[in-house]
């Protein structure tokens, strides 16, 4: 773990794996061209320089939501620091679509921003870019809506998001769906957690042609979830 300071709380270092990865990619495509290490005198090279910005653009992603999620917590008894939620879901994406550009995986980290904390379109696009701006505009749901119309909403706009939302969606609804196994909501009861995982699967029907590893993922976790308390529900019944 990560402590931030000031903030109280520490960060997952889960998503170190994310630059490690994108080292081996870069390093995979640079000797597959054919290119040569070049012997310099403190300069780097394009390959690593390239991983350096990627690295700078991810962890300012990273500080950017855990000072804008500092004060929230997850719904789970575990009282989980909310940031790990988005770190989750930027590392669920580069496990399964290892070559996603960073500007998707930027925008896993800040997806709930806009929605939760009340940062603006045009402050991420100032502070980053207007790509990664308009995926988390993209995948925010409007707070001032009835929560059932919300709801809604996210399956009736699904077939419209772009490619790269509907990635940062679908990894979304396989965190989201996990955490019904592992730190389930304060107070939700089975049938609650099974409408959820419902209208997961019904919100995330158009985004599977972005990730069969995501969408296969999702399947087993929702699968997973659904034998559990559909046999908790038994049992309270007996």
């Amino acid at each position: 773990y990560w402590p931030l300071p000031g903030h109280g709380f520490a960060v997952s270092l889960s998503c170190l794996p994310l630059f490690f990865m994108h080292l081996r990619n870069f390093h995979s495509c640079w000797m597959h061209e054919g290119l040569k290490p070049r012997k310099s005198r403190g300069t780097l090279g394009f390959p690593f320089t390239t991983v350096l910005r990627f690295m700078q653009l991810l962890l300012k992603s990273v500080d950017f939501a855990a000072r804008a999620h500092r004060d929230q917590r997850r719904k789970g008894a575990a009282q989980e620091p909310y940031i790990n939620h988005p770190i989750e879901v930027s590392r669920l994406i580069v496990e399964c679509e290892p070559h996603t550009g960073e500007d998707i995986l930027c925008a896993a980290v800040l997806h709930d921003v806009i929605e939760d904390c009340g940062a603006t379109r045009d402050e991420i696009a100032a502070c980053f870019n207007d790509i990664i701006a308009d995926i988390v505009l993209e995948v925010s749901d409007d707070k001032a809506l009835p929560r059932d119309e919300r709801k809604a909403k996210q399956i009736e706009t699904a077939p419209n998001l772009t490619s790269g939302a509907k990635l940062v969606r679908l990894a979304d609804k396989v965190a989201n769906v996990g955490a019904m196994l592992t730190d389930t909501p304060v107070g939700w009861d089975e049938r609650q957690i099974l409408a959820y995982v419902d209208w997961a699967e019904a919100v995330i029907a158009p985004c599977r042609e972005v990730s069969e590893g995501l969408s296969d993922r999702f399947d087993a976790i929702a699968r997973d979830v659904r034998i559990f308390h559909q046999n908790e529900l038994k049992e309270a019944g007996k």
